[in-house]
């Protein structure tokens, strides 16, 4: 490693399931045969954070723990298998943190569900410490032209939203809906889909989440806070022909979202799943899935 690496540095720190998260120093970690070493300039938080804490997930996660998994920063060492990244590289620490590559899900571009695949800030330290460690495989690389503190959010909230937009096969000048459309994914999920030629119904409650879709281009918002009892016939209105939009995109963090998307979705539409309520389920019924060739399905 580089001299001018310390040894030490600052980080949070979970020393057990449900906290507290501890502001520490811990020694800085030195990159494998394959991974590098990234300085972290800007890291994101997303509600899976919280997951991590308290430990809420069917998946253990690894303790003491470094949360954090929108990291961006700069790469200030490598490992002697890392030949196509340079020190002084702009890069991002992600979600998935690195996998074994030759599964046969990771043959077929499916990464994330690698039975080996490793979590940032879940099974391996993330990015709530000054140096942390990538797989080169794996991590983002940035153009040094783009600022760091406006991509670290999109290495997480921004990925996640537009791979489930792409998961929809929704074509431009179709419909979606987006449910949660006022929050952090949903905001920018409304901008992937604007830009991808989709036409926004945005699902969310009040006037602030109103004004914030409208400016992010969705050309419908839907209180369901004010239409309860008449929010399948709310958002099947919002579109031409009255059927439904051709994909829901759920980031929602409540269930019954997830029950009412299936009601509302346009026969031969599409519902995709990505926010992760706890405990929660996905029902539908199933003559009108079958007869109206509905799907369901989830992306990660």
């Amino acid at each position: 490693m580089s001299q001018d690496i310390p040894e030490k540095q600052w980080a949070m720190v979970i020393e057990k399931t449900g906290g507290p998260v501890d502001y520490k120093q811990i020694p800085v970690p030195k990159p494998g045969p394959d991974e590098v070493l990234v300085n972290i300039k800007y890291s994101g938080v997303c509600h899976t954070d919280l997951h991590a804490v308290n430990g809420d997930w069917p998946i253990p996660t690894k303790l003491p723990l470094v949360g954090g998994h929108e990291g961006a920063g700069i790469v200030v060492a490598r490992g002697e298998l890392v030949k196509d990244v340079e020190i002084g590289d702009h890069a991002g620490i992600k979600w998935l943190n690195g996998s074994c590559l030759s599964c046969s899900f990771c043959q077929a571009g499916d990464e994330p569900l690698c039975p080996q695949a490793l979590l940032s800030g879940y099974t391996v330290d993330g990015t709530f410490q000054q140096y942390a460690i990538g797989k080169a495989a794996h991590i983002a690389r940035i153009p040094k032209k783009i600022p760091l503190d406006a991509v670290a959010p999109v290495l997480c909230a921004g990925i996640t939203v537009y791979k489930g937009l792409k998961e929809s096969g929704a074509k431009p000048g179709q419909s979606v809906a987006i449910v949660g459309a006022g929050g952090g994914l949903g905001s920018l999920a409304c901008q992937f889909a604007k830009a991808m030629g989709l036409r926004v119904i945005a699902i969310d409650a009040g006037d602030e989440k109103a004004k914030l879709v409208k400016e992010l281009g969705a050309e419908h918002f839907i209180d369901f806070s004010t239409s309860k009892n008449n929010l399948v016939a709310d958002v099947q209105a919002a579109t031409d022909d009255k059927t439904g939009p051709h994909a829901v995109l759920l980031v929602a963090v409540s269930e019954t979202p997830f029950q009412q998307a299936t009601e509302y979705v346009r026969p031969r539409g599409t519902v995709v799943a990505i926010g992760l309520p706890p405990n929660a389920y996905l029902r539908a019924p199933v003559f009108q899935t079958v007869v109206q060739m509905k799907t369901i399905k989830g992306s990660y």
